[in-house]
Parts: structure tokens; sequence; C-alpha cells
């Protein structure tokens, strides 16, 4: 089986809809359980990237101990990939370097490319769709801007590390990567974004399902939440899905964004809007929230929106009881979801590259549906129609 640590949790989603996929049983994670899922591919949603490094060390040590003891005990054996940003964010190198000491890796191959959308690494450097990763919107990321495209100068990464970047400017590259880690005598760690894991299953045998089942859209009859939690979000109110149920946007109040007031406030504004008896605009099939502000760049600043977004979610879920949630921004995704109290979910299949739908098994009335912010979302989510 493969136990799939991700430090976010649409990447989380991201390898557990690829693995579905490629038809493996598939769980999705964002708690330590007791004991190891009966599942062919167990990933786990970490959000260590929003953590201090200290942190993000501690929770990192905590499972590595955790997944030690329960490889002892297994009859037979589990695979662990380290599931990275293909955009080099995260505290990658002491994560990296704490795996590798818990569990015994002699040494670590980190491949974040994704030549299939445009992410490739060559001469060490990292380019997005052809331009260095410093001369796009990556350089103001809030926690881990791209100061430089050559990932170890940006990481600290030095040649005598046992920790190897490997080039990828195609998916052949990425496989040729995968064979020769996989030849080393010595154990090494794999760590890498979702082209890297797809060659790691090809290279042991599995393909791509020929009959996955397609698509059939968002739910029909059922209200639908959509939470565009990422400073990257585009207008959605287009889409025909949207158009068609009439879901109305609300954005957060600049108050709520200062800080000057809380999620009550913004609730109570959505109430007068949306749900009151003289309503302009009501919620009648569902709603739209998002940020309509640019961030200050503060992580403070950020923690505090996403945690306001995640208590407003957590009131409109318990009042419109969803058929479907969809959640933008992997850092609002883990928020909600721990403010909800929802741990365990089951693949319903990828709709789109990176954006997952699934089955809450702590809710199975709701499909949640994560996508990553910096992810286009894809043509078959939102542009149907529906059949009123």
């Amino acid at each position: 089986m493969y136990f799939v640590i991700a430090d976010d949790i649409t990447g989380a989603a991201e390898i557990a809809g690829l693995g579905s996929t490629y038809g493996l049983s598939t769980i999705l994670l964002t708690k330590l359980p007791d004991a190891m899922p009966d599942a062919q591919l167990v990933v786990l949603a970490t959000d260590t990237r929003s953590m201090t490094e200290a942190e993000a060390v501690a929770e990192t040590r905590a499972i590595g101990q955790w997944l030690c003891g329960i490889i002892s005990l297994a009859d037979a054996p589990i695979m662990l990939y380290k599931k990275v940003d293909a955009a080099v964010r995260g505290h990658v190198v002491a994560e990296l370097q704490t795996l590798m000491e818990t569990l015994g890796y002699e040494q670590s191959l980190y491949l974040p490319a994704n030549p299939s959308k445009g992410r490739t690494i060559s001469g060490g450097c990292c380019y997005v769709d052809g331009e260095p990763i410093d001369q796009t919107q990556f350089a103001l990321d809030p926690d881990f801007p791209a100061f430089t495209a050559s990932i170890c100068l940006r990481l600290g990464i030095t040649p005598s590390s046992r920790i190897r970047v490997a080039d990828a400017v195609t998916t052949d590259d990425v496989r040729q990567a995968i064979g020769q880690a996989l030849q080393n005598p010595e154990p090494t760690l794999l760590a890498g974004a979702s082209d890297l894991f797809a060659a790691l299953l090809e290279h042991q045998g599995f393909t791509p399902l020929a009959n996955a089942p397609a698509f059939a859209g968002l739910s029909r009859t059922g209200a639908a939440l959509i939470v565009c939690g990422s400073t990257q979000s585009t207008d959605l109110t287009t889409r025909p899905y949207i158009r068609q149920r009439d879901l109305p946007l609300n954005s957060m109040p600049r108050d709520v964004f200062d800080g000057t007031q809380g999620a009550a406030y913004w609730l109570m504004k959505i109430q007068i809007l949306h749900f009151s008896k003289s309503a302009i605009r009501p919620a009648r099939h569902g709603l739209i929230l998002n940020i309509p502000f640019e961030s200050s760049g503060s992580s403070a600043a950020a923690l505090r929106l996403r945690t306001e977004m995640a208590q407003v979610v957590f009131a409109l879920v318990g009042r419109m009881q969803p058929a479907e949630l969809v959640i933008e921004g992997g850092a609002t995704a883990f928020a909600v979801m721990q403010r909800l109290g929802w741990m365990s979910f089951r693949i319903t299949q990828q709709v789109a590259l990176g954006v997952v739908r699934m089955q809450s098994v702590d809710a199975p009335s709701v499909h949640v549906t994560f996508k990553p912010g910096s992810y286009p979302w894809g043509d078959d989510l939102f542009d149907w129609k529906v059949e009123m």
C-alpha cells in the first residue's frame, strides 16, 4: 500500500484523486487514525505549510513515529511518499530531514516538477509555463515568496545534502528519475508533486482506468455552498451552473477583512441579504463566498481570515445543509474541515487536474470538492446546464 503525507489538503486531495483514476481504493484523512485504514492508498493532509517550521517539524516527527509503529506490525509493505508543492512552498527541507531521521532513509529524491501542468525544473531552477518562478505571482506569496528560481538557493540545499534535486522538463524526465531512485540500493524517500506520484504508480504496473465514471455534475436539487478562499480566485458568477441556479455572491465585508469585525458580523449581513423575508438576493439554491480584497501578505492576517471564513462556513453548513461544499484554497479548506470536524473522505472522482470531489465519511450526505488556489477550475465543474 501507499501512504502519502501532504502539507496541505488540496495537495492531498490531488494525490487522492490521482490514485482513484489509477484504480486504487483511496481514503483521505486530516488526522492520524488509531490504525491504518483498509485501502491501497491512504493520504494524510497535515497543513504543516500553514505552521511555523518548529511546529511543522514536531508534527512531521509525530507522524513518522506513528508510521514506524504501523510498519513494524504491518503484514504487507508500506511505501511512503511525501507530496510537496510544485511551487516550492512549505518547510520542505526540515520536513524531509525529519522523515529521513525518523524512518531511516539514507537520502531523498526531491522533484517538485509537474511538466504536465507547465511546472518544470531545468538547471536546478523552477519554471512556471516557461517563466522563472520568481517572475510570476508566486514571488508575492505571503508565506513562501519565490525570491529566486534556484531551488537549492531558495531552500538552502547544499551539494553535501542528502536531499537530491532532480531536473524534469518533460514527463519522461520524471519517469526516468523514478526509475533511477527505485534502483538505488540505499533507502530513498520520494518527495514530489503529482507527476512524480503518477510515474511511481506506472513504474509499479498501474495504469489509468479506461472506463472511469464520467463526472455527472454537481447536485441538481440540493443546495451548493461555494467558498473561494484564495487570493487568486476568479469570478464564477458567469458560469452556467452558477447562473442557472442563480447562486448569489456574498463577499467578506471590509470590516471583517480589516479585523475590526468578526464572523458574527458577516453572518448577520448574510442573514439580511440572503435568508430574511425581505432578502435582496435569496439563497434558494446556495451561495458563493469570497474575499474581494488583496491580502496584506501577513501570515497572521492570513490565519485570521481563514479562521473567520471557517466559522462562517460552519454556521452556513448547519443552516443550509448543502449537498455540495466546494472550497478553493488549501489553507481555507483545511480550516473549514477542522471547524466542521470532518476528518475522513472517500474519493468520488477527479473532476479536473487538482479538482477532486469526495464524500465525507463524517457527513455522508455532503459531497466536498477541493481546488488549489493556483489551479484552474477546469471546464466540467460549473460549465454545464442544470435541468431544474
